[in-house]
């Protein structure tokens, strides 16, 4: 995954700010709390509906959090890895209804486990970069 094609996922800098320049500068806007309006980014980017966000990202911190203008470290670093698997898998497949229906449907590389479901944490979404890397160097179809 490109923190950059992260970042653009996410907003880029008209949501993360112009002092997101790096790898280290994106690692360290998630540690401190990437803004409430990510998600909304995150949501326009993927077109997944609350429901099926919330098997990653806590339907609270979807809905109510009205109040809230800075989503905290782990909540930051969900939104994060969820645009970040998204943004490859939009690059792998070339289309985002593609990648979207990829990522909602059970895979026989994940041992029947849907993508999405995985991304709750770094090590499943790991396994889910490396599943999308391998389709991209041909060795899954």
């Amino acid at each position: 995954m490109e923190w950059q094609e992260t970042a653009k996922a996410l907003g880029g800098s008209a949501v993360l700010g112009k002092d997101v320049v790096s790898g280290v500068a994106f690692a360290r806007k998630v540690e401190q709390g990437l803004p409430r309006s990510a998600i909304v980014r995150l949501k326009r980017f993927t077109h997944f509906s609350d429901a099926e966000l919330a098997e990653v990202i806590p339907r609270r911190t979807l809905t109510s959090m009205r109040g809230v203008k800075k989503l905290s470290t782990e909540q930051s670093d969900r939104v994060a890895r969820t645009a970040g698997i998204a943004a490859l898998a939009q690059r792998v497949f070339g289309d985002p209804e593609v990648a979207r229906e990829w990522l909602l449907a059970p895979n026989p590389a994940l041992n029947h486990e849907i993508p999405l479901r995985l991304l709750r944490t770094g090590s499943g979404g790991k396994v889910v970069e490396d599943v999308l890397l391998r389709i991209d160097h041909g060795v899954y179809e």
